[in-house]
């Protein structure tokens, strides 16, 4: 399932994404070499980045 239709991010780019480690919509966007456009995505696109890695949102919240 497409989560971003601008720039053709799937459910499991962002999965991947949390995988290495992304913490923030902005990562998701920026390890696809784009920019947000119109953030309709971003609500769940953090929704799936809190779900995908509970451990690493101590870590993001460290920093």
């Amino acid at each position: 399932m497409y989560v971003c239709v601008c720039h053709a991010i799937r459910c499991r780019d962002v999965k991947e994404a949390a995988g290495q480690g992304a913490c923030r919509a902005a990562e998701v966007f920026r390890r696809a070499g784009v920019k947000p456009q119109c953030g309709r995505c971003l609500a769940t696109m953090r929704d799936m980045l809190d779900e995908a890695a509970p451990p690493l949102l101590a870590a993001c919240a460290a920093e």
